[in-house]
This record gives structure tokens, sequence and C-alpha cells, in this order.
């Protein structure tokens, strides 16, 4: 499987989301700050886009720590960035790519 650096796969993501028919797959795991745990379950999201953050948006640690993004229904969701284990592109037939944080 290839592999991806971190900051690179997220800035392809944004690039692909302002094509029209630009949009990715999302492999991660889930990460509740009020409890301060992290699934052990991998959530994968398809037909994605990046977004900004909405205006109710509050988050507890530095936005940076988050990646923004909305489902292909146009539901907001958000991912800590380094529990993002996987992405797919559209342009590269959503072939999933580890996602290297080193």
């Amino acid at each position: 499987m290839n592999e991806i650096e971190g900051n690179k796969a997220l800035t392809l993501a944004k690039e692909i989301s302002k094509l029209p028919d630009g949009c990715f797959i999302i492999a991660f795991f889930k990460y509740n700050t009020i409890k301060d745990q992290v699934s052990d379950q991998l959530r994968v999201i398809e037909g994605c886009k990046t977004r900004a953050q909405l205006p109710n948006e509050v988050f507890n640690r530095d936005p940076e720590n988050y990646f923004l993004f909305q489902d292909n229904e146009g539901n907001p969701k958000t991912a800590y960035k380094i529990l993002i284990r996987f992405i797919g592109f559209s342009h590269q037939g959503n072939k999933l790519r580890k996602i290297n944080w080193t």
C-alpha cells in the first residue's frame, strides 16, 4: 500500500475538494475529548470534501489539531488529525493510502 505524508495528504484533500467532482475517502479513529479516549474501531467515510469551521464550533484544544470535512450528504465531520490513518482521492480511483505522521 502506498504511503503519503500526513500534512501533504491533508493539503491534497483541500485542493481536491475545490474541484466540482473532487472528493476523498478518509479512515480515522474517533477521539472523545470529554473522556480523553480513542475508539478502537476505524471509521471510514466516503465522498468527503473539506469545510470551514462553523460559527458554533468550539474546540477545547488547538483548532490546528483537527481536520474539518463534510460527508457525501453535506454533514459536518471532524477528525483529530493524528488519528487519521488512511486517505484516498477520487482522481486516483479512491485507492486508500496509509498516512505517515512521522
